[in-house]
C-alpha cells in the first residue's frame, strides 16, 4: 500500500466514523465554554508540565547509548521481513498525518458536515504548529542522530539542525506528529463524545507510539528523542483542541468553516458566512 493509498484511507476512516457518531443535534452546538478557558494559549500549568517533561527526558537520556544498543541487537532486528515491516510504518510521518489533516477537513467541506471539517481544522492546525515548534527546537540544538554517533548521546552541532538532517535528532518529528495527532482527535471525541473518550485514548495514544519505536529500530533517534516528541506533541494537541472550544473562533477559523462553493450558472461561486 503506498503512501497515499494510506492517506485515503485514515482520512476517509476518520470522517466516516465522525460521520457517524455525529447528529443533526450535534452540528454546530461546540460553543465557547468561558468557564473552562485559560486566559492565554500556554498557561503556568503548561510550563510547570514542560519542566516536569524536562527533567524526564534528562532522566532518559541517561540511558540512550544503553537503550540504542538495545534496539539495534541482532535480537531486536530479527529478520529482512521484520526491517521491511519497520521500514513501511516509518512512513507514517507528519506528512501523512498533515495531508490525512487537510483532506478531513476537505471531506467535511464537500459532505458540508460541520462536525468533520471542524475535526479536521482542529487536527491540521495541531499538526502544523507541532511541526513548526518542533523545527525550532531541532534546528538550534542540532543533537547528532544515533546512527553517526551511536556511543555518544550528547553529541551535539549547535545550529546544525537548520542545513543537516544527521543533527535533527532532538525531539522526534515523527514522534510529536503521531501525538499532536492523536491529542487532537481525542480532544474533539472528549468535546463530543466524553463516555467515549476511555475507549478512543488507548487506540490512538497506542498507534502513536509506533512512529517513535519505528525510528529507534532504524536508528534514526535515541529514546529521549522519541519521549520529548511525545510530550510536545500531546502538549500542542490538546491546547489546540482546548483553545478551540473555549474561546470564540478566530477570524481564520470562521472563514474556513464558513466557505462553501456554490454551484452557478457556468461555473462555481465560493460563498462565505462568518460563523461566531
Amino acid at each position: 500500500m503506498t503512501t497515499r493509498h494510506r492517506l485515503i484511507v485514515v482520512a476517509l476512516g476518520v470522517a466516516v466514523v465522525l460521520q457517524i457518531r455525529s447528529t443533526a443535534s450535534l452540528e454546530g452546538q461546540i460553543r465557547p465554554d468561558s468557564a473552562h478557558a485559560d486566559k492565554t494559549f500556554f498557561t503556568r500549568r503548561d510550563a510547570i508540565l514542560t519542566g516536569v517533561a524536562v527533567v524526564g527526558t534528562v532522566a532518559v537520556s541517561a540511558f540512550d547509548v544503553r537503550i540504542g544498543r538495545w534496539t539495534q541487537s541482532s535480537s531486536v532486528q530479527g529478520d529482512s521481513s521484520r526491517r521491511n515491516l519497520f521500514d513501511n510504518l516509518t512512513h507514517l510521518n507528519e506528512t501523512p498525518l498533515t495531508l490525512g489533516a487537510i483532506a478531513t477537513y476537505g471531506i467535511g467541506r464537500l459532505v458540508r458536515s460541520e462536525t468533520v471539517a471542524d475535526v479536521g481544522l482542529h487536527w491540521t492546525e495541531a499538526i502544523v504548529l507541532n511541526n513548526v515548534v518542533s523545527e525550532l527546537i531541532r534546528g538550534p540544538i542540532g543533537r547528532v542522530r544515533p546512527r553517526v554517533s551511536q556511543n555518544d548521546a550528547f553529541k551535539f552541532e549547535f545550529g546544525g539542525g537548520f542545513t543537516k538532517f544527521e543533527d535533527r535528532s532532538f525531539p522526534s518529528l515523527h514522534s510529536s506528529s503521531a501525538f499532536a495527532t492523536a491529542a487532537a482527535l481525542v480532544g474533539e471525541v472528549h468535546e463530543r463524545r466524553p463516555g467515549a473518550t476511555w475507549v478512543v485514548a488507548p487506540i490512538l495514544y497506542g498507534a502513536a507510539l509506533i512512529p517513535g519505536a519505528t525510528r529507534m529500530y532504524l536508528n534514526q533517534h535515541w529514546a529521549s528523542d522519541v519521549v520529548s516528541g511525545a510530550f510536545v506533541g500531546t502538549l500542542l494537541g490538546a491546547k489546540v483542541v482546548h483553545y478551540a472550544h473555549t474561546h470564540r473562533r478566530t477570524k481564520l477559523d470562521r472563514i474556513l468553516l464558513g466557505t462553501t462553493v456554490v454551484p452557478v450558472s457556468g461555473g462555481v461561486v465560493l460563498a462565505v458566512s462568518l460563523k461566531q
